[in-house]
């Protein structure tokens, strides 16, 4: 290494701009070497869609009753997300030609219907949202229902029977 005292400013800065270089490169590099598989990718598609039906489960439990807008709340959160990141859980190569997966090919084949089924699902959660945020019991029950209909739309042509 070139002593300070006999460095100029601009090997220097070369230096600092290769050691930055260097280290974004590295950091890159190490993205890359851990990058998710397809398996990985359908592993994590069906610990997503399992919190997703947890908490279908709890919305649909607080329809009977007197409804615990608390619970609703914490559920809401994992739909809305799951409406908003659910068109990032299918990436190409991701299908039932990486493994065992419930995804049926038209996912990929049909994706222009596929995302059309994914933004009736977002589309009919916002109701959802909406009653759950105003404690109206009656419009949860009905948002929900809606919801769930979206759902077995989507279910009856892009997802394999158990």
């Amino acid at each position: 290494m070139l002593s300070q005292r006999y460095a100029s400013p601009t090997l220097k800065m070369r230096f600092s701009v290769t050691a930055a270089i260097a280290a974004i490169s590295a950091a890159v590099i190490s993205v890359a070497a851990h990058a998710a598989t397809p398996v990985e990718i359908q592993k994590t598609r069906h610990e997503h869609f399992e919190a997703l039906g947890d908490a279908f489960k709890a919305v649909r439990d607080n329809t009977k009753g007197s409804p615990d807008f608390v619970a609703l709340e914490k559920s809401l959160a994992v739909i809305e997300k799951s409406a908003k990141d659910m068109g990032t859980w299918f990436p190409k190569g991701t299908g039932p030609e990486a493994g065992k997966t419930r995804a049926l090919p038209e996912v990929w084949s049909k994706s222009a219907e596929f995302s059309a089924a994914q933004k009736q699902f977002a589309e009919k959660v916002a109701p959802l949202a909406a009653a759950i945020k105003a404690k109206n019991a009656e419009g949860v029950g009905a948002a929900f229902k809606d919801v769930g209909g979206a759902c077995k739309n989507c279910h009856e042509t892009f997802r394999a029977p158990e």
